[in-house]
């Protein structure tokens, strides 16, 4: 099945797996007029024979034109009908869908038009059955809503998921160092999954070649096992069996690319989402390049996860949580879930108390990138979420090293289950 797709707005690419298997058996069965729209309900994923039925459904569309299209084409005494479909669709539904009659000759062989809207946390998505039997177009309708719609819902929340992705990149890429970019670039992993609970691995690479950004897309190694999010790896140091998403070594590296040395540094969304990496070769970061480096590392975290509030999947929802601070204590359990989905509750959480007015801040300047702040203005406090950190380590060695470098008052680390038990 042919269909027509776009970048976000504010995005250089879009994402490169729009889905296809589950859409093309939906198609199968229901016909090919279906119809993604991103939150504001812009169209951002069409089939074309949708225009048949709706010849404003293109990309770019929304849904306001396509509820003055059904209030057009509707029959006069549906009007009441409408007005309670469109009061059901704006609530939290996952399914919302109706069967309405059409004015004479308002379409070609059709006087029926079956609804279906599929409501996500990003969107909704939309299916309509043309035809001229009440019941044929009833139970095909019925097929998507009273049928498992797992794979369905997994393939559209993973590319919607992918072009969020994509939205974030952008900024990075915009934000890049410009002594940077002709040495070095950006890259991240996409899993696809495969039949038999396999999974199909994608590296993206990101070069500034021409004077503007270029993707490439390398096929990798296909690995057993798939999760929601598409990749999962061993949680580095951690328990046997325990798992995280995003990229698997979150600290800086060294790896030998032909005869030269490269350092990759894991980029993060807030300190919680890894987004990828950037390589830069060892001679580039001579002369205070790794000050810079670790510098921009730092910064573009913050600006990632504000540029991030916008987006609405579940993937990147965490970023909800974010305030100019940091991010709201109220987020802990969301985030330690992210960012240990297996071992979550024991993950040591690090308090300090705000002894001065920058006292909170020198810990913010101090800690990991790849550790969230926390913060917490009515009671003037903070809070260190320490990724694969024991809580011997934690108390022995982390809890030292910041009672000797910030004036914040340091509390004993605690667990994120024992925390979230007291509060």
């Amino acid at each position: 099945m042919i269909l027509s797709h776009r970048p976000l707005k504010g995005a250089l690419f879009g994402s490169a797996f729009p889905p296809g298997e589950e859409l093309e058996d939906l198609a199968k069965v229901l016909g090919s007029n279906m119809a993604l729209f991103y939150q504001s309900y812009e169209v951002i994923l069409s089939a074309p024979p949708l225009r048949m039925i709706w010849p404003d459904g293109i990309l770019g569309s929304n849904i306001d034109r396509f509820r003055s299209f059904m209030e057009e084409a509707a029959a006069p005494a549906e009007k009441m009908h409408l007005k309670e479909f469109w009061k059901l669709l704006g609530e939290e539904r996952e399914v919302t869908s109706d069967l309405f009659l059409l004015r004479s000759g308002i379409l070609f062989d059709t006087s029926l038009l079956g609804i279906v809207f599929l409501g996500f946390s990003w969107g909704r998505f939309l299916v309509i059955i043309p035809g001229e039997d009440p019941a044929r177009v009833r139970e095909m309708a019925s097929r998507i809503t009273s049928s498992p719609q797992k794979a369905l819902r997994s393939a559209l929340n993973r590319w919607v998921e992918d072009l969020e992705s994509e939205f974030v990149v952008t900024l990075l890429l915009e934000q890049f160092p410009e002594e940077f970019r002709g040495a070095s670039g950006f890259s991240r992993k996409m899993g696809v999954p495969l039949p038999e609970n396999k999974m199909q691995v994608y590296d993206l690479y990101y070069a500034f070649r021409n004077r503007k950004w270029q993707r490439d897309v390398v096929e990798g190694e296909i690995v057993e096992g798939v999760t929601a999010t598409g990749l999962s790896w061993k949680r580095p140091g951690g328990k046997a069996g325990s798992t995280t998403t995003g990229t698997p070594i979150v600290r800086e590296r060294g790896i030998r690319v032909g005869g030269e040395v490269h350092i990759r540094f894991s980029v993060f969304v807030g300190g919680v989402y890894p987004l990828g990496e950037i390589p830069v070769p060892v001679g580039v970061l001579a002369g205070g390049g790794l000050v810079r480096m670790n510098r921009f590392i730092r910064e573009v975290s913050t600006a990632l996860v504000s540029h991030s509030q916008s987006l609405t999947s579940s993937h990147f929802r965490f970023c909800r949580y974010w305030t100019e601070s940091g991010f709201s204590l109220s987020g802990l359990e969301d985030i330690a879930k992210i960012v240990d989905p297996g071992n979550w509750r024991n993950l040591i959480l690090l308090p300090f108390w705000e002894t001065g007015p920058n006292s909170l801040s020198e810990v913010k300047a101090a800690c990991r990138v790849s550790d969230p702040f926390f913060y917490d203005p009515a009671k003037n406090m903070g809070a260190l979420l320490l990724r694969d950190c024991s809580e011997w380590h934690a108390r022995n060695v982390v809890a030292q090293h910041f009672r000797n470098r910030v004036r914040a008052h340091v509390e004993t680390p605690i667990t994120v289950g024992r925390f979230l038990s007291v509060q």
